[in-house]
């Protein structure tokens, strides 16, 4: 998904932003009177840092401007480019909002953070909306379509999988699925009776086998009497 099919109704284009020519007393004044910990600043319409409160109050009785601190320089995300790409930098960012620019770098407004990840989470239907599996297989004999064909053969839809090394490392890989069924009981059992390493499920199936461990003991008290 591009930022700019989703940014539509989740970008700030009003949030306050500053010019690096501001004087840093005027810079707090106004961040205090708006509550903002944080705020981009910009050089000919583009990014070059995000202030915060913290940056400036060691210097509130100064008569400098923003241009005389040294303050970390700060990227924008740009409107072009798609969620994953930008999660892959996410870390570059210590701030709750993320400055977002046009293709050619000019600022237009900014994002929270979290938005962005509770997307990501959408997309690969993190919530509750879906189990977890995972499976273990051998690196020479991974055939991923093969076990989501085995899992679609047995009612389970296949939501978002992702694929790591086990641990140590050369040991093979880790196949990590998101699920969607009304058995899940029935897809690990049968994936089992397959030959699949299981190495994880959700929790909802260790309730179901708790609860099917609870009906076998009855019946064996059962025929005991």
């Amino acid at each position: 998904m591009l930022l700019n099919e989703y940014a539509e109704h989740n970008l700030d284009t009003t949030f306050r932003v500053f010019t690096d020519e501001e004087f840093v007393v005027e810079v707090i004044k106004l961040m205090e009177e708006d509550a903002l910990d944080c705020a981009p600043v910009l050089r000919e319409g583009k990014v070059i840092a995000v202030v915060t409160l913290l940056d400036l109050l060691p210097e509130q009785r100064s008569k400098k401007r923003l241009k005389d601190l040294k303050l970390d320089n700060a990227e924008s995300i740009g409107l072009h480019e798609h969620l994953f790409d930008i999660v892959a930098r996410i870390d570059l960012y210590p701030y709750i909002l993320i400055p977002v620019a046009e293709i050619d770098g000019r600022y237009v407004g900014v994002i929270e953070k979290r938005i962005l990840l509770d997307q990501i989470t959408s997309v690969f239907h993190l919530g509750e909306d879906g189990v977890t599996l995972e499976l273990d297989v051998p690196t020479y004999d991974l055939k991923l379509s093969e076990v989501i064909a085995t899992l679609e053969k047995n009612a389970a839809t296949v939501l978002s999988c992702g694929i790591y090394p086990a641990a140590p490392e050369g040991a093979g890989m880790v196949v990590s699925f998101r699920l969607q069924t009304h058995d899940f009981f029935r897809v690990v059992t049968n994936l089992e009776k397959y030959g699949y390493m299981i190495r994880y499920t959700s929790p909802v199936l260790m309730e179901k086998e708790e609860s099917m461990r609870e009906k076998a003991l009855e019946v064996m008290r059962f025929m005991e009497m």
